[in-house]
């Protein structure tokens, strides 16, 4: 340190020691590092984003194209039905001219019948099979409980995955007999028609309800399908034509046979004053060992509210478990199905009970009053459990 004079003739001190005087701080090279390492983050994530946006446009792309086709598709397969419909028989009903007090009316649940679906028990020819056996045993059942009531009319529930459908999972090309264009158009309206026909042999008058299943989908999981464009309704829209002519005027079955495809994933019929909801299943979450109880009491709770019109009894399919349960005064049934030795239900759903659908009879007074379970398979293939391990 060194005095010197100012102008004023003050002293002042300066400090001479170059070190001190020219100390500027060198940049930090840390912070230059620093900066290089976000710039370089910075374009990184710049080019994921554009690779990632071109990836969604490029599906996209390939969604729009594959719903086009889809589309196409299904136009072409009801042509297809109105230009070449089978040649189905029609019976005429039989009347029962038998006075008795009371009156009933039936409902079949027909759900699951996955008609495309191969197994090492179970193909398109078995599921005609069954479907002929469950028309001859409910008009069996039906002709029994006659004896007491007179039962003119019946309601078919189709409650979805009336297909197996062809491309809703990986591998599933592998695991059917047809393709999904036979199976919704060719042979699975077809087939139901025939059931039903054979049906309306018993019954003077036959109304049907339906809904789509899962199994339906045109696509996997996600693909971006309107709700509508699904082949269980090209199937119900192809058996209306088979069943009903492509005008709704076939002479055979005019006034015998009335058919409602809901628009929605639900329908409300109405059994005298009793309100049946019914949905495909697949919408309910939740639970354990094969039925979501939990799941369905819980959605239940939510319809109450948002479907518009009351109803008292839940019917649902796709878990391919026959059951029942009450809860607050409803009640909800679960359909079984009529296919077997089916692998991902037995490891997915733990579902591998006996090929069956419901049958159910109504009065007007109490509602639901008969709920029988109808076994598709024969009596040999039911043994007890403690002896199901010493069978030949």
């Amino acid at each position: 340190m060194e005095l010197h004079r100012d102008r004023n003739g003050r002293f002042i001190s300066i400090d001479t020691n170059p070190k001190k005087r020219s100390r500027k701080k060198p940049k930090s090279k840390s912070k230059s590092k620093s900066k290089a390492k976000t710039k370089e983050k910075e374009v990184v994530e710049e080019s994921y984003s554009i690779r990632l946006l071109k990836k969604t446009v490029k599906d996209l792309k390939r969604k729009i194209e594959g719903l086009a086709s889809g589309d196409k598709l299904i136009t072409e397969a009801v042509e297809q039905a109105y230009e070449d419909p089978p040649d189905l028989y029609i019976p005429k009903s039989k009347k029962d001219t038998r006075k008795r007090k009371n009156e009933e009316i039936a409902v079949l649940h027909l759900s699951d019948l996955h008609i495309g679906k191969l197994t090492s028990s179970y193909d398109t020819a078995m599921a005609e099979e069954r479907l002929m056996l469950l028309a001859k045993k409910v008009n069996h059942i039906t002709e029994v409980r006659r004896s007491s009531s007179k039962i003119d009319e019946l309601r078919i529930y189709l409650g979805g995955d009336m297909i197996e459908g062809e491309d809703i999972f990986a591998t599933q090309a592998h695991l059917i007999d047809q393709s999904l264009f036979d199976q919704a158009v060719k042979n699975g309206p077809a087939i139901i028609a025939k059931c039903i026909l054979a049906l309306s042999e018993a019954f003077p008058r036959i109304h049907i309800c339906t809904v789509p299943g899962n199994h339906g989908r045109n696509g996997p999981k996600g693909s971006r399908s309107h709700p509508r464009t699904n082949w269980d309704n090209v199937c119900y829209e192809v058996l209306k034509i088979y069943l009903l002519g492509s005008n709704g005027n076939r002479k055979e079955t005019k006034n015998r046979i009335t058919m409602e495809i809901s628009e929605e994933f639900y329908i409300v019929d109405r059994v005298y004053e009793w309100g049946n909801l019914m949905v495909h299943g697949h919408e309910i979450r939740g639970g354990f060992a094969g039925l979501p109880w939990y799941g369905v009491a819980k959605k239940a709770w939510g319809w109450i509210d948002s479907i518009p019109v009351p109803w008292d009894y839940l019917w649902f399919g796709h878990f391919h478990t026959y059951a029942s349960a009450t809860l607050n005064h409803r009640i909800f049934l679960a359909n079984g199905t009529i296919e077997s030795d089916n692998e991902f239900a037995q490891q997915n759903m733990s579902a591998a009970g006996f090929p069956c659908q419901r049958l159910c009879f109504f009065d007007e007074k109490n509602g639901l009053i008969s709920d029988n379970q109808v076994y598709l398979t024969s009596s040999k293939d039911r043994v007890p459990s403690r002896i199901r391990g010493h069978r030949s």
